[in-house]
């Protein structure tokens, strides 16, 4: 707890006490203390706070409630779970997805803030993919957590984006390449990765993959990190 000085000094004011008075009273109850630690207690500036016994028997030495000497402890805000869109628009895991440029919400779905960890729930958005090409680690129908870049600047490092090619959407590893090109690699090793150049395709990273929202029936929603090491 802590020492209100404020109130404590307003209160000792009104008995007609002094900090010397206080300072006697306390050894006599067997504390250690000196002027100076008192005083200290008192600052206009960085008080030092005395230890709960302490307190306790301040109270005792003004004969008041406990309460009335000490700080209010602010009220907990209450834990919310953030809302956070998911978008009409699909995007492919092998199968191609198509861009939505207005990204379209088809409703909100309450995550775990926990799960959301760093992500900032102002640009994270959820999207459903399909395909094969990124299991094991994402399979056919999850629904995966990205946060949209929305412009933003990033830094190029290997990690699971979610990449526009000119109006397709797809989940994938991605390396940058030298003269603006990207490497595109599935995790499922059937797939080959492909390069595409802006120059050709128009590629665009939308958000970057920080985890992914497993359906299971009877289980409800399971939450995994996938993408937010980098794999």
């Amino acid at each position: 707890m802590k020492l209100n000085k404020d109130k404590t000094r307003l209160i000792m004011d009104e008995r007609g006490v002094t900090q010397s008075d206080l300072l006697d009273f306390l050894r006599l109850k067997g504390q250690a203390v000196s002027i100076d630690t008192i005083k200290g207690w008192f600052r206009k500036t960085a008080p030092k706070n005395p230890s709960d016994e302490k307190i306790h028997l301040i109270a005792d030495f003004l004969c008041v409630d406990l309460t009335k000497i000490i700080e209010k402890q602010k009220e907990l805000e209450p834990f919310t779970s953030p809302q956070i869109p998911l978008l009409e628009m699909r995007a492919g895991f092998g199968t191609e997805g198509t861009l939505d440029p207005e990204f379209k919400v088809e409703r909100c779905i309450k995550l775990p803030q926990e799960f959301l960890g760093k992500v900032n729930a102002k640009y994270a958005k959820i999207i459903q993919c399909y395909g094969d090409s990124m299991m094991p680690e994402f399979n056919d129908g999850d629904y995966i957590l990205v946060e949209m870049l929305g412009g933003r600047d990033y830094i190029k490092r290997p990690s699971i984006y979610l990449v526009c090619l000119g109006d397709v959407v797809y989940i994938k590893r991605i390396e940058f390449l030298p003269n603006n090109d990207i490497n595109l690699i599935s995790i499922n090793p059937a797939y080959p990765a492909f390069t595409a150049s802006s120059k050709g395709y128009g590629w665009e990273i939308l958000g970057a993959v920080y985890g992914k929202i497993s359906v299971k029936l009877g289980s409800g929603f399971q939450f995994s990190e996938q993408g937010i090491k980098g794999k």
